[in-house]
């Protein structure tokens, strides 16, 4: 990486791993370029300043966090929804989601980079839940549902083994994709058994 020959796309990746490791406060030409062994002259060739590369990154993270996610999900044979939920809850260990979400309560651009990708996640998830047989306005609610739960464990440090992560992923599918009514159907017999405990413990 040393010399003068630094490509655009290497500066990005560059961002990419010290935003993941350090944080958006490090995301600038200097500290960038003592990072990589190289002039900053290098930066400044490719991008026009720092809030256009800060533009690039995260174009970047887009890539990465969604499109090649929803892409890959899409040419399975497999269930689709189980398939997408698998592969974004095992990238999600990463810590760039966490970096990235940080990033966006400082910086303007950051938020709306991630509000861009939070909105075409749902409509994704929607979408697919809809295709599993949810009817459109419940698979809204579900994928939100969805979404929560896989921000809750991105933001979180918990770790899965490779079992364990199936084991999450196939219960979550299976429950958003549950007959309108199922919820509380099955949650009935449970609360009317607690509810007759109680009862004879009184008497």
């Amino acid at each position: 990486m040393r010399g003068n020959r630094l490509g655009p796309a290497a500066w990005v990746d560059a961002g990419l791993r010290t935003l993941a490791k350090s944080g958006f406060a490090i995301l600038k030409a200097d500290t960038l370029a003592k990072t990589l062994g190289i002039s900053r002259g290098s930066f400044y060739w490719h991008f026009a300043d720092v809030p256009a590369f800060h533009a690039a990154v995260l174009r970047r993270w887009r890539e990465i966090a969604l499109e090649s996610i929803i892409d890959e999900s899409g040419r399975t044979a497999d269930d689709r929804l189980e398939a997408l939920l698998y592969r974004a809850f095992s990238a999600a260990g990463s810590d760039t989601e966490r970096a990235v979400r940080a990033w966006a309560t400082a910086d303007r651009q950051a938020r709306a980079a991630v509000d861009a990708v939070d909105v075409q996640r749902l409509r994704y998830l929607q979408k697919l839940l809809i295709e599993a047989g949810v009817p459109p306005p419940l698979a809204g609610t579900r994928a939100r549902i969805i979404y929560w739960s896989y921000l809750g464990f991105a933001l979180s440090a918990s770790k899965l083994d490779h079992a364990a992560m199936k084991r999450v992923v196939t219960d979550l599918s299976l429950l958003a994709c549950l007959e309108p009514g199922a919820f509380q159907k099955d949650a009935r017999a449970p609360r009317a058994a607690a509810q007759r405990s109680r009862r004879q413990a009184r008497k």
